[in-house]
């Protein structure tokens, strides 16, 4: 009862300030029109993580995701014939209780997550010759970088003034604190962050984090059947009608008494109505452009600058079985880390023939660009290793995952950015969460969300 007599006063009080505006009225058909305590647009692993857990918090919610699945950077694949399941997006979770409990919910069984045993062959994907590259799997002396800033771990708190070691760009912090021999396991661990060695500092500790080398080190957990799209089919079906899927939005209006949405779904137009908004996708500005950005919000988010990052699967490679090439620069002034854009890697999965490719760069790129830029690659190792082999790749599965890892300038973080983001936090009754606001970690993501949650539940 307390509930629908929310709703009634709720819409009163929209149809007041919006009906001027065609698109906000109140013509939409009853079944057009969604009445919620809380919107979340984006339905990756930190939107459908919110879209649940206000569910068990009591909170009425609908999930505004454009594709037509959840799971955002979570690709996963069945070979056909095989039967054999992978993923080719995120690979593993952080071993954190926020990540137990939340596979516990969906009775989705879990293990301990080790990287499939290769042959490592290090190659100069320009030249096709092979290189030797120095590495350690000795993280003490980074870690005692990262334990000067333990709040980095769950924050974007960088203390005041900013520490100057955190707006270095990496190359120099790795000269300073002679880090040679990890330099290049944090290129190969930031995937998708593209040359990172021109990053600032502040970003590839955010990145290359604890929660990373727990990864190397065996802290990981990933689904038992190789399959973490698992969760997402499992959340869809349990939000039902609340996950709008192929859907996005293409008008809005905000203030501090709730939001309206225009989202365009298969079905037609749809007019949600709700008290409070959590965006979950990146903030680019041209991605925001529906949500009626104001001026404080726009001098916030147009100063984003991100990579690009695509994932595939592809076979007839003319490459060997069990092995994993990954791409290095001979140059030891560059600690062998190669410039972008180029695959990381071209490895085997565990289905005989059939290798994964992450692929970056600092820029668009469209997707026959890539796969013209990987098919050439792939033949020059096939001259590298094979000889005479000459046969022509097939792209099995491709996805990008641009925009990604979201970072500003170094005058701009020196100048308060992230205090100014975290500012925007219950403005115009809207707040963030995402890969954007804290880490590209589910694990850390999620715990994030699990504490603004109540803090958004509780404002007014």
């Amino acid at each position: 009862m307390k509930l629908i007599t929310f709703h009634a006063s709720w819409l009163s009080i929209v149809i007041t300030i919006s009906a001027s505006d065609p698109l906000f009225d109140s013509n939409y058909a009853k079944q057009d029109i969604i009445f919620r305590d809380v919107a979340v647009i984006g339905g990756g692993a930190t939107g459908t993580y919110a879209a649940i857990n206000l569910r068990k918090l009591n909170q009425s919610v609908v999930l505004v995701e454009r594709e037509a699945i959840l799971g955002g950077h979570t690709n996963s694949y069945t070979d056909p014939a095989t039967q054999t399941t992978l993923d080719y997006g995120v690979q593993a979770y952080w071993n954190l209780s926020v990540t137990r409990d939340y596979f516990a919910h969906f009775d989705i069984p879990i293990s301990n997550w080790e990287p499939e045993p290769k042959t490592t062959v290090y190659i100069d994907f320009m030249t096709g010759k092979q290189v030797e590259v120095r590495t350690s799997s000795n993280y003490s002396a980074y870690i005692q970088q990262l334990d000067k800033y333990p709040w980095l771990e769950y924050s974007w708190d960088q203390g005041h003034p900013v520490a100057d070691d955190l707006v270095l760009p990496f190359r120099d912090f790795v000269a300073k604190y002679n880090l040679v021999d990890i330099a290049y396991t944090t290129y190969f661990s930031c995937q998708g962050f593209a040359n990172v060695l021109d990053q600032l500092t502040i970003n590839v500790i955010k990145f290359f984090d604890k929660s990373y080398i727990g990864a190397l080190t065996g802290d990981y957990v990933a689904t038992k059947q190789h399959k973490n799209d698992e969760i997402y089919v499992r959340a869809k079906a349990e939000l039902g009608q609340d996950a709008l899927t192929s859907s996005t939005v293409i008008a809005s209006k905000r203030s501090k008494t709730g939001v309206q949405l225009v989202v365009k779904t298969p079905s037609g137009k749809k007019l949600i109505r709700a008290r409070k908004l959590l965006i979950s996708m990146p903030t680019r500005m041209s991605d925001m452009k529906p949500f009626d950005v104001d001026g404080k919000e726009s001098k916030v988010f147009s100063q984003w600058k991100y990579s690009a990052y695509y994932v595939m699967l592809v076979h007839k490679t003319g490459l060997p079985a069990g092995y994993k090439f990954l791409n290095a620069d001979p140059s030891t002034t560059r600690f062998n880390i190669p410039q972008l854009p180029a695959p990381y890697q071209i490895t085997e999965t565990r289905v005989p023939g059939l290798f994964y490719v992450w692929y970056s760069a600092p820029k668009d790129m469209t997707q026959s660009e890539v796969q013209a830029d990987v098919t050439t690659i792939i033949k020059r190792l096939q001259d590298t290793v094979n000889g005479a082999t000459k046969i022509s790749p097939e792209f099995v599965r491709f996805n990008s995952h641009t925009p990604f890892k979201m970072v500003v300038s170094a005058e701009s973080v020196i100048n308060g950015f992230y205090s100014e983001l975290f500012d925007l936090q219950g403005y115009r009754s809207t707040w963030y969460t995402g890969a954007a606001m804290m880490s590209h970690s589910a694990g850390v993501l999620w715990n994030y969300t699990s504490h603004l949650l109540p803090e958004m539940i509780a404002a007014p």
